[in-house]
């Protein structure tokens, strides 16, 4: 039988970076959380955890670099009182995103800072698992990790999960936005702040594509004002389904902000309830929202999720 684990063991919040990134025009987490020195730090992509099942995905930092490929056991912990008693353990897989070249740019941020996308920083690959959790409230997470026969220390953290979530729920309604297109603005970089805007993916408003009855991949991301320094490129990603999707899926990036200076964000991201960036989401011919993914996502988990969708078939958060 399982030995229950001291609550305690889990209040090292401080080892784990979040790396979604707030939308808010601060500095994200990632940049905040002290380094742990040569320690195994979790970079968590998933800041929305629900009753139910989750996607969790994460990275792992170790000596400043990415750890890539490593072995990975993750042990699941419902806390209660004093005590964290085992839930659930299982082996996480790496999976590689596609192969997408990110080129090296300085962002210039509107308060005077500066920051590095491409290069050493990018991620090429993060730690995938489908966490299930029975009740609201306060879990523990051990992340067990070990390469080329060297073992890691365990890390251990704690995670809040909600009774629902804020943003809109895998089988709901898509909000019928009338986000804006390349029809409606006389430069692409008004509505996209990609190093080269692509106007195939500012072609067809969100409630046009559900009135047609065409299915979507939606991606709301702001490529120059994303703050994380590990910040994945997800419009890139997203990109690269164009050529076998394109033609059978309407696919369209938002924008986060319409005027980052001023804090005013576009309307499309308040209808759909983000608070973090990046996010994508599958809607499908009906315009129910099929699938989600925050933060960094894998090529193969986008071409799943559009292949069920496209069949009409139900999927996950």
């Amino acid at each position: 039988m399982e030995r229950p684990l001291c609550r305690g063991v889990f209040g090292i919040i401080s080892l784990v970076i979040v790396y979604a990134t707030q939308i808010d025009g601060r500095t994200a987490a990632a940049d905040l959380t002290p380094d742990a020195g040569n320690g195994l730090q979790p970079l968590i992509t998933t800041s929305e955890l629900v009753v139910g099942e989750n996607r969790f995905a994460f990275g792992l930092l170790k000596g400043g670099r990415l750890l890539e490929g490593a072995d990975v056991k993750l042990r699941l912990y419902a806390i209660d009182g004093g005590e964290a008693q085992l839930a659930a353990e299982l082996r996480v897989p790496y999976q590689v995103v596609k192969n997408v070249k990110q080129e090296r740019s300085v962002h210039r941020h509107a308060d005077g800072t500066e920051h590095v996308h491409g290069g050493d920083s990018s991620v090429r690959g993060l730690y995938v698992a489908q966490l299930s959790f029975a009740r609201a409230g306060d879990w523990g997470v051990e992340l067990l990790a070990s390469q080329a026969n060297a073992a890691f220390e365990p890390v251990r953290f704690g995670v809040t999960v909600l009774d629902s979530p804020a943003t809109p729920p895998v089988g709901s309604a898509a909000p019928r936005s009338r986000n804006i297109i390349a029809h409606d603005v006389k430069d692409l970089r008004q509505i996209d702040t990609s190093p080269r805007p692509d106007p195939r993916l500012h072609q067809v408003r969100i409630a046009d594509a559900i009135a047609q009855g065409k299915p979507q991949l939606i991606v709301f991301a702001t490529p120059q004002f994303c703050t994380s320094r590990m910040c994945g490129p997800v419009v890139d990603i997203v990109r690269t389904l164009l050529p076998a999707y394109g033609k059978r899926v309407a696919f369209t990036h938002q924008e986060i902000w319409q005027d980052f200076a001023e804090k005013k964000m576009f309307s499309t991201v308040q209808e759909w309830r983000l608070s973090t960036e990046p996010w994508i989401f599958v809607v499908d011919g009906r315009g129910i929202i099929h699938a989600k993914f925050e933060g960094l996502v894998t090529a193969r988990e986008l071409e799943v999720a559009l292949q069920q969708a496209l069949r009409g078939q139900i999927g996950g958060k």
